[in-house]
């Protein structure tokens, strides 16, 4: 989560710290933690939720396992999603404390989590971030001393009127195999870059959740303010500030502002984190697997320089952004081969402020690497890295790196219409779940509800190259595994001709106009022909398989399967696709026969 596109005033920065406060609160009816902050347009009554029962891909039934009638939906801005295995819970975990939980992805309750602190189990935000409970770390196979960071007073550096409400933002949570404990990643957010991410540890989910110590921390830019952080475990006693932290407001131009974890698993079993937010961009740290904070053990070479370092020996190492480019809200999941990165570019509001640029246009992309720690590039093979400041998103964008997985869209089937169509979609987290499955979890503004937001799970599939598509509609159940696609035809070829609603992710859409989306009527034909007023082309599906290619000038390669018109139980073949040439998706379902 991140409103500093810019280098803000003070003036700025209190105001955006007051207008979080409120949202975490509920003032704004923006606020975690609910499911009432808005009204669905077609009210749902909870019922006992379904309960996967898939097992493993290779289960390959035909059944769904819910529908539309087990929607309940929260709102939680920043989800991060996670298994619970013993109690085969998903969770996720948001921003301002909010928390949700389900058995089956569609029907979502909330839930408290405290905070512990000095033998308390259910301690304040203010009396929770003060004093770590580890006091030595090992570097070298020797003990040193922890610093006692104080993650709240360093966040009240940027701001003598600093409070720690509405400033706990985008945590990811974890099992620790080795601590066989459950650890939170959470971002302490400050002005002018004095943030911190730190570790909090649980023997349940549900916490109590006690502070550990900070992970990695940021805006140690002047003076001697370096001496509270853990800089000189990291690379050694310093009689000064090193000059290349020394930068002062120029801080954002180089390095990150500590932010937004993501903390995974390798195949190998090793555990990385990445973070950031717009600022010097999103940076990577291995972390050690025995105490699940960075693991002071690795170094990290200085390369590059000015604004242009890419490795540093504290930060670790740059996998995408840079330069002040917007960007958010890392989020990794390995995936058929590739290790995926999801970032959220633009700004998080609804948008609609012809003023204000960063107003809206928060929209996911997609890099993938064979490795970890990247490089990542996307369906062009673009890195996600920037070698300088270029504008990346919105109607003046002069760069459009980044899978367009989807953006703003509307009048689409029977839920995602009118004021209800979607937009600023974001600050997703990704799971290839126990049961198959690969679900997207997203928040998401709407068209004409100012800043209200609700969660959003779709399925995703590979593509014949392997790159993610995204189901068209909500996930409502549907009985389709990631497996399938490459080893199944699930609509057969006799099925598919008909009459289609197709909706094409452009880049560019001009948020502060409230742009998004719609459909226009194509007709697939039985003789492999694609009609319509505005595209025509052909399609040809994979025998044996889901794969289908839409040739609309250029190819899309995407998957053909069944999705439900959430809110009705209406089924429809529908499909996903992408152009790897341009990063440009398309989505499509059939309404009527020939």
């Amino acid at each position: 989560m991140c409103v500093c596109g810019h280098f803000y005033s003070l003036k700025d920065m209190k105001y955006l710290s007051k207008l979080f406060f409120l949202l975490s609160m509920g003032v704004l009816a923006v606020g975690c933690g609910g499911d009432d902050v808005i009204e669905d347009p077609t009210p749902v009554t909870p019922v006992t939720p379904s309960t996967p029962t898939g097992g493993d891909d290779g289960d390959d039934s035909d059944e769904p396992i819910g529908s539309p009638s087990d929607l309940r939906r929260v709102s939680v801005h920043d989800p991060s999603v996670v298994w619970e295995p013993d109690t085969k819970t998903y969770y996720i975990f948001g921003s301002h404390r909010g928390v949700a939980k389900s058995t089956n992805m569609m029907t979502w309750t909330t839930v408290s989590v405290p905070w512990a602190a000095n033998g308390i189990n259910d301690v304040a935000n203010n009396k929770a971030f003060v004093t770590p409970a580890v006091k030595k770390v090992k570097k070298g196979g020797v003990e040193v001393d922890f610093p006692a960071f104080d993650a709240q007073a360093w966040s009240k550096r940027g701001n003598t009127n600093y409070s720690i409400d509405g400033n706990l933002w985008a945590p990811d949570v974890i099992y620790n195999k080795s601590m066989k404990k459950w650890c939170m990643y959470m971002s302490v957010n400050g002005d002018y870059w004095y943030s911190s991410i730190v570790l909090l540890t649980s023997n349940k989910i549900t916490g109590p959740y006690t502070y550990q110590g900070p992970v990695v921390i940021s805006g140690f830019h002047t003076g001697n303010a370096y001496k509270d952080t853990d800089l000189e475990l990291v690379i050694g006693e310093q009689s000064a500030l090193p000059e290349r932290y020394a930068v002062g407001n120029r801080w954002g131009n180089r390095y990150p502002n500590n932010i937004d974890p993501c903390v995974f698993y390798d195949e190998q079993g090793k555990l990385w984190m990445s973070y950031g937010s717009w600022s010097g961009g999103i940076w990577m740290l291995e972390l050690d697997e025995e105490t699940g904070l960075r693991d002071y053990d690795v170094t990290y070479t200085l390369t590059g320089s000015g604004d242009g370092i890419t490795v540093d020996p504290y930060f670790g190492k740059k996998i995408a952004g840079g330069f002040y480019v917007s960007g958010e809200a890392s989020y990794i999941e390995y995936i058929g081969g590739y290790y995926y990165l999801f970032m959220t570019y633009g700004g998080l509001a609804a948008g609609g402020v012809a003023g204000d640029y960063n107003n809206g246009g928060y929209q996911m992309r997609v890099f993938r690497s064979k490795n970890p720690n990247g490089p990542f590039v996307d369906s062009r093979n673009i890195s996600a890295v920037f070698d300088r400041y270029l504008l990346n998103f919105g109607p003046s964008a002069n760069d459009n790196r980044g899978v367009n997985i989807f953006g703003a869209y509307g009048e689409w089937g029977n839920q995602t219409v009118a004021s209800w169509s979607e937009r600023s979609q974001g600050h997703n987290s990704v799971i290839a779940a126990e049961d198959g499955r690969t679900y997207l979890v997203y928040h998401t503004r709407f068209q004409n509800r100012g800043e209200g937001h609700e969660v959003r799970v779709h399925q995703l599939f590979q593509n014949e190259d392997g790159w993610l598509v995204a189901a068209p509609f909500e996930y409502t159940g549907e009985a389709t595994k990631s497996a399938q696609i490459a080893k199944k035809q699930l609509i057969a070829t006799s099925k598919i001709p008909g009459k289609y609603k197709l909706l094409v992710h452009e880049y560019k859409l001009d948020h502060t106009k409230k742009a998004y989306a719609q459909p226009v009527d194509i007709t697939l034909k039985a003789d492999g022909t694609i009609t319509g007023d505005e595209y025509n082309g052909t399609w040809k599906v994979k025998e044996g398989t889901s794969y289908i290619t839409i040739n609309l000038g250029v190819d899309y390669k995407g998957v053909m399967v069944e999705q439900t018109l959430e809110p009705k139980n209406e089924k429809a073949p529908s499909f996903t696709g992408l152009n790897s040439a341009t990063g440009v998706t398309v989505w499509g379902y059939k309404y009527a026969d020939n």
